[in-house]
């Protein structure tokens, strides 16, 4: 196995890391998980729009849509220099999720309409998939569509809606066949938000940041917008591969393993430091098994988008280990840090203080397992999908 990267990409990154040096603050260190501070957003669209003018947003897309063709190797590296440095990059959804589905299952003019106004970060798409009693077990959702000539009108309500009160589109899951097998009669619509018929409440969870509940009462969606084929959204949804984009969310335990490192060098216990003591030595090292443990688990998952071939136990692994490993890691910072891990960013004595919040915020933060399915969740599919066992 050749895990080393070649000088054409070694070169790449350090191109990648000189951009974020000239256009990031010196001491960056806001994420944009969740937030919808205003001084926040206007920052960050002015950042990613720079970075949609260099032709990195849809770095793996083909030319004909607005993107670079490259391989996807290149957009590792670019999420990784990203995510280690907390760099505001915003439209996820749209240039990860939507435009997945539309560059599978979209047609000729949807992916002409849609996916330049998102490599230029004019756009910017929400989730429009969980609902107050479908979460995990998606299949089960309620929001209805009904065809209305060349409209669609769709009513219900969606729930944790990142960023939804700033964006412009919701990528929606809608049941347009009630009577259908409920994996089956399931349709994905890109439902303009800028209507009356779309409004938010705000939802604020215990990480400190807000997402949205979204309220869809007769919203109209022009046919057009309807993505894929009608009654057969659960095949975007389960195959949906953000645009042939890979996250590096280990990046983000590596940055803060970083941060722990060096405090253990310069902090004491007992007139010792931190570093040498061998239970925090021990402890340490468990924390960057976890994070090369994501890293090769996300190795393994570029190999299968370049050899198109179906990942192992159904994709459910990567995401258990990632989502487990959060929760480990912040117990593991509150263990070496002692009980300053309490004290939140701003306190005198809080241990690693940085803006983004040191071991009380990521502790908060840890438990966010939600998002994709929870990892109980995806254990089931692991054992039904990748053993075949029985429910």
């Amino acid at each position: 196995m050749e895990l080393r990267l070649t000088p054409a990409q070694n070169e790449w990154r350090e191109e990648v890391r000189g951009f974020l040096d000239a256009e990031l603050p010196a001491r960056w260190e806001k994420s944009s998980e969740w937030c919808e501070d205003e001084d926040f957003w206007e920052f960050a669209i002015a950042f990613t729009r720079k970075v949609s003018a260099k032709g990195w947003i849809g770095l793996t897309w083909p030319k004909e849509y607005g993107g670079q063709a490259r391989p996807t190797i290149d957009q590792l590296i670019f999420s990784e220099e990203f995510t280690y440095r907390d760099a505001p990059l915003i439209n996820t959804i749209g240039w990860g999720l939507a435009a997945g589905a539309l560059l599978r299952g979209g047609t000729e003019d949807q992916k002409r309409k849609f996916l330049p106004p998102i490599q230029r970060t004019e756009v910017i798409w929400a989730e429009g998939y969980t609902e107050p009693e479908a979460g995990s077990d998606l299949a089960s959702l309620n929001t209805r569509a009904v065809r209305d000539g060349d409209e669609w009108v769709i009513s219900g309500q969606k729930t944790f809606t990142t960023w939804g009160s700033h964006a412009d589109m919701l990528y929606c899951a809608a049941r347009t066949d009630p009577d259908a097998p409920r994996h089956r009669g399931i349709t994905i619509f890109g439902v303009p938000i800028r209507q009356d018929g779309v409004s938010f409440g705000p939802l604020f969870n215990i990480g400190g940041g807000r997402q949205n509940h979204t309220f869809l009462d007769q919203a109209r969606v022009p046919h057009e917008n309807m993505i894929g084929q009608e009654g057969r959204g659960w095949d975007l949804i389960m195959g949906g591969f953000y645009g042939g984009n890979i996250g590096a969310g280990y990046m983000e335990a590596q940055q803060k393993l970083d941060k722990v490192v060096a405090y253990c060098k310069t902090a004491r216990r007992n007139g010792r430091l931190l570093i040498d003591d061998p239970v925090v030595r021990d402890q340490l090292a468990e924390m960057d098994l976890l994070v090369q443990a994501e890293r090769l688990l996300t190795f393994e998952s570029l190999s299968n988008i370049q050899s198109r071939r179906p990942p192992a136990f159904a994709g459910a692994i990567g995401t258990v280990v990632s989502k487990e490993s959060m929760t480990r890691f912040a117990e593991l910072t509150n263990l070496i840090v002692g009980r300053l891990g309490q004290l939140a960013a701003g306190s005198d004595w809080a241990p690693i203080d940085v803006a983004s919040g040191g071991p009380e915020a990521w502790f908060r933060t840890s438990i966010r397992n939600h998002a994709g399915g929870t990892s109980q969740v995806k254990r089931m599919v692991l054992a039904t999908r990748g053993l075949g066992l029985p429910r």
